[in-house]
């Protein structure tokens, strides 16, 4: 397999591919066996379908049950189809009930513009209802097959399922399993609608059969009722997903309903070789045979099928090791060519720490959902509570991803408390000042208080996403926004801006990008443009003719800070052209109090200045009589006394030129959330128009720019801004205006010089190749392993080399793997080979240490590109149907399959290997305790031990080459029992006394 991936050629059908590829039109059942090209038979029947039947591509419908296997069916489409296959309708079981239930809402007890619950938001709705954290998952399961499987609930658990379906209902939510159950109520309650949808289609397929549950099959079926066009391809032997309500029984009910004499059975495994493949039938041939196939697989191999046995789980992890570096010695394998599987999650860990302490470059390959990226969920969270800020269970949701579970659960069993934001605001303000829970239930107060006027300040997603994360989520940090004020603005770095206006010119002209030779850095440049979304990209060589509306980039647009840091830049800046500057109109507000105690105080002044366009254009103020005197400490502050305001009108008498100044403004306050907000709040109450106005506090933006003082008068003295008469509320009105401007301006300051930190690792490689000049060249801007640089010192150049060199060489960074290959590609050899160019980013010892510390700053990059990708879209008119559609997509993709890597060990579980394939493959744990499982001494059923024999034959089958089983005397302390499926395989383990491979 040598060093890189081998490509894939698409090989011509087999016979029995043939026919189902060909079939005449009318229902048809295909089983496909592992590795058997079941995605390509399925893709080439579409092809088929259009160029022989003629068959519009708009009248044909792909469904899938992942988005990781719609992405891969719709890229195959386009391969296959070209322009054709947009006009296909593809996607999952989910997105497509969604996408039906938005045009009949009503008919099934929803509202238009309904949203789609995610799994936190279900959660959290189970919170709301009391029931016991470890049993929320479970308790969602057990909903979902009373839905889709018809199987009671008992007690309890029923009444629990009618007060959850009422949460969602009271809120306008539908969950996953609502989409199925309630497009199969739809469909059954009324035959018009089911026609309807069901005429917009002459052909539909069905990829992953055996995942079908008993609701799901029937709405396919009544799509395809009409014309009976139903291509339905699976294997009823990789039928894994029993604990989501997945029955392989209904592939032989389609079959039997709609009259096919019998399925097409893709016999030929084309992946394993020959003992594996039979090894692996072997194992299943212990469970009942739903359909008469004879499977087979004829590649030879030189390794035979081996079990190992391991008195503990950690000699078996040492063998491992040592077993996979041995293999890629001999072999001369890509690390990407190694899979290590397993039952359970908590086995990945201790694995990749031991593989990665080795210097092993390996990956967990956790699931892709967006929902499960903590930046993301964030995010959610947020629009979710800014969508609709009465929601409880948005509120929990939200809570739950700023508070300590300790805090959360305490404030939920408060008795007095009138909900979560109540409860939370109530414990911040008589929480001991410096507390550390004090202060993130003040950080929840202000983000909640602030949701309501970021969704009026902004009119993009775009726009208001870069303000939910103005504060760091969890342990996740944008090492670019901890550094920025060492950095240059891309908009005031003058080669940046100037390279920009040119790449605009040419994209929006429909132009490419050409890269002129850069000692290298050319290279390094198109992965870096590739990855920030511009394809058009190419080299310019003696063969290249650039057209009018093209661009080269080459070492004229260099400047003092080299090639690689310019383009960066103005790459940055493109990027932010959408970013928005937020509140142009608005009030500032403040006030004056008679005491200190926000809880009792009468307010003695309050004055307002409405800002339009960023400029202050009228004022408002007033003095004000309370029913409490004015007390020393307060006069002490502000100068006020009573006489003062002996005259002074009531707030009742002048609360409608407030209101009427305010108009429809949000009101901006500093640290107001604290004192000036819940003192306003508490002496109108009762006054007509309070519940209409918006507050934002601008303390948080500060707080998230500057680690020193936040006071007004502080960030007046940062700014140079003449506070005028401290402590009265005018002035200092006036003052939060030219403040909040300059903040307003830092913060737009700071997010173009911190966004697209997904391409630091193609920076850092780039600054190395622009400095080596070439394999033979002067290493003038080589760097040592300190980062620093013989010609350039200082400024933009050396702070992004100490970044960015770290992610060139991170254990989440592929730029490496993908220089080495472009250089072979290319037969570039005057470009330095990869191991000079890991020393000149810090070497190899650097690189390790690097790859074996989980730092979750390094994943940031990698979030911020999946979550822009989401921003774009989910782009639409108006803001409130991006945030429908962004939630919504989040919601709809909790099933994407696993982040695998092309260049590590993947380490991943069992259920998550589907679609997957890999040179050699380890299986850890092949030993009754974790297959089938079960505590020890517990009877474990006949269903169970069948989908285990399933569930290991998936793992198996996704070897080609060479196949490992691994088992242990003790797990965790405990024994691992017996041999049941290595013996029905006919694999004795060889108990292994050292950890030296053989």
């Amino acid at each position: 397999t040598g060093s890189f991936p081998r490509m894939s050629v698409a090989p011509r059908p087999l016979p029995a591919q043939r026919r189902a590829i060909e079939a005449p039109l009318g229902p048809l059942l295909v089983i496909a066996g592992p590795g058997a090209g079941k995605t390509y038979c399925l893709i080439q029947r579409v092809a088929h379908l259009i160029r022989v039947h003629r068959i519009p591509p708009q009248r044909i419908c792909a469904v899938t049950f992942t988005n990781k296997a719609a992405e891969e069916v719709a890229g195959r489409l386009r391969d296959t189809l070209d322009r054709d296959a947009e006009a296909v309708t593809r996607g999952t079981l989910h997105w497509l009930c969604a996408g039906i239930l938005r045009d009949h809402a009503g008919a099934v007890g929803l509202r238009p513009g309904f949203g789609i619950a995610d799994e936190p938001y279900q959660l959290s709705v189970l919170a709301r209802l009391g029931v016991w954290k470890k049993r929320r998952r479970q308790l969602l399961n057990l909903f979902g097959r009373r839905r889709l499987q018809g199987r009671p609930l008992h007690g309890p658990d029923e009444q629990l399922f009618q007060r959850y379906l009422g949460a969602l209902r009271q809120r306008n939510v539908a969950d996953f399993d609502d989409l199925i159950s309630l497009t199969d109520e739809l469909f059954r309650r009324r035959p018009a609608v089911a026609d309807a949808v069901a005429v917009r289609w002459d052909y539909v397929l069905v990829d992953e059969g055996q995942d079908l549950d008993p609701t799901q099959y029937a709405i396919l079926k009544r799509l395809a009722a009409g014309h009976r066009n139903l291509f339905v391809v699976g294997d009823d032997e990789q039928s894994i997903f029993s604990w989501r309500g997945a029955e392989p029984a209904v592939l032989r009910r389609f079959q039997e309903e709609f009259g096919i004499a019998a399925p097409i059975v893709l016999d030929k495994n084309r992946r394993c070789s020959h003992q594996i493949f039979e090894t692996a039938r072997r194992l299943v041939a212990g469970n009942p045979n739903l359909f008469e196939k004879r499977l087979s697989a004829e590649r030879r191999s030189e390794h035979e099928v081996v079990a190992y046995g391991f008195a503990d789980e950690t000699a078996e992890a040492e063998w491992i090791l040592a077993d996979l570096v041995a293999d890629r010695a001999r072999s001369g394998r890509w690390w990407g060519a190694y899979a290590v599987l397993y039952r359970r999650h908590e086995q990945g860990d201790p694995l990749e720490q031991r593989l990665l302490a080795a210097g092993v470059p390996c990956r967990l390959a956790h699931g892709r959902a967006v929902s499960e990226d903590e930046v993301i969920a964030h995010v959610v969270a947020c629009l979710r509570l800014m969508r609709d800020p009465d929601d409880p269970a948005a509120q929990e949701a939200l809570a739950a991803r700023v508070l300590p579970e300790h805090l959360l659960e305490r404030l939920r069993s408060d008795p007095q408390t009138g909900g979560v934001v109540a409860a939370v605001r109530a414990y911040a303000r008589r929480a001991p000042r410096g507390e550390p829970d004090a202060r993130r239930a003040w950080r929840y107060t202000r983000q909640v208080e602030n949701l309501a006027a970021l969704r009026r300040a902004h009119a993009t997603l775009a726009g208001v996403v870069p303000e939910l994360l103005v504060q760091r989520v969890g342990k996740y940090a944008n090492v670019l926004e901890d550094r920025y004020e060492e950095l240059t603005d891309p908009a005031r770095h003058d080669g940046a801006r100037r390279l920009a206006e040119r790449l605009q010119q040419a994209l929006s002209a429909d132009g490419r990008i050409w890269l002129d030779a850069a000692g290298g850095a050319e290279v390094a440049l198109r992965g870096m443009l590739q990855a920030a979304g511009y394809v058009g990209v190419g080299y310019q060589t003696r063969d290249a003719s650039p057209q009018l509306a093209d661009v080269v980039l080459g070492s004229d647009d260099a400047g003092p800070d080299g090639l690689t840091v310019t383009a960066f830049k103005a790459l940055q800046l493109m990027h932010a052209k959408d970013f928005e500057a937020g509140f142009r109109d608005y009030v500032a507000f403040d006030l004056e109090t008679t005491d200190l105690n926000s809880d009792v105080c009468d307010i003695v002044e309050l004055a307002a200045v409405r800002v339009r366009g960023d400029q202050p254009v009228a004022e408002f103020r007033t003095l004000l009589k309370g029913t409490r005197p004015i007390s020393p400490r307060a006069t002490a502050v502000h100068g006020y006394r009573d006489e003062d305001v002996a005259d002074a009108p009531t707030l009742g008498g002048v609360w409608p030129r407030f209101l009427a100044f305010a108009g429809g403004d949000v009101l901006v306050a500093h640290n107001g959330q604290k004192f000036d907000v819940p003192v306003l709040r508490r002496v109108a109450r009762g006054l007509d128009g309070l519940e209409r106005l918006t507050f934002f506090d601008t303390y948080p933006l500060a707080r998230s720019l500057w680690r020193d003082s936040a006071r007004l008068g502080s960030l007046a003295a940062r700014f140079g801004i003449d506070v005028g008469r401290e402590h009265h509320a005018l002035d200092d009105a006036k003052t939060l205006v030219r403040v909040f401007g300059k903040l307003s301006e830092q913060r737009l300051s700071r997010a173009r010089t911190a966004t697209l930190t997904n391409l630091l690792d193609y920076v850092g490689l780039g600054m190395v190749l622009e400095g080596a000049g070439g394999a033979g060249g002067a290493a003038a801007g080589a760097a040592g392993p300190d980062g620093r640089d013989g010609t350039r010192d200082g400024g933009d150049w050396q702070v992004l080399f100490e970044v960015a060199s770290s992610f060139a060489l991170g254990r989440y960074s592929e730029c490496l793997e993908w220089y080495a290959q472009e250089r072979q590609r290319l037969a570039r050899d005057d470009l330095p080979p990869p191991d000079q160019v890991i020393e000149r980013l810090g070497g190899r010892e650097r690189m390790e240490r690097l790859r074996a510390e989980p730092d979750p700053a390094r994943r940031y990059p990698a979030s911020m590109a999946r979550l822009e990708g989401l921003i774009e879209t989910s782009a639409a008119d108006t803001l409130e149907e991006s945030i429908r559609r962004f939630l919504e997509r989040v919601a709809l993709s909790t099933s994407e399959g696993p982040d695998v890597a092309p260049d590590r060990v993947n380490l991943l579980t069992l259920h998550a290997t589907k679609g997957l394939e890999f040179d050699c493959v380890y299986i850890v744990g092949a030993e009754d305790g974790q297959l089938p499982g079960g505590r020890f001494g517990h009877e474990v059923m006949r269903g169970e031990i069948e989908e285990a024999r399933r569930l290991l034959y998936v793992g198996m089958t996704r070897a080609r080459d060479r196949l490992v089983l691994t088992r242990a005397r003790e797990r965790g302390g405990l024994p691992g029992g017996g041999n049941r499926f290595l013996d029905e395989m006919g694999l004795k383990p060889v108990y292994v006394q050292s950890v030296t491979a053989p």
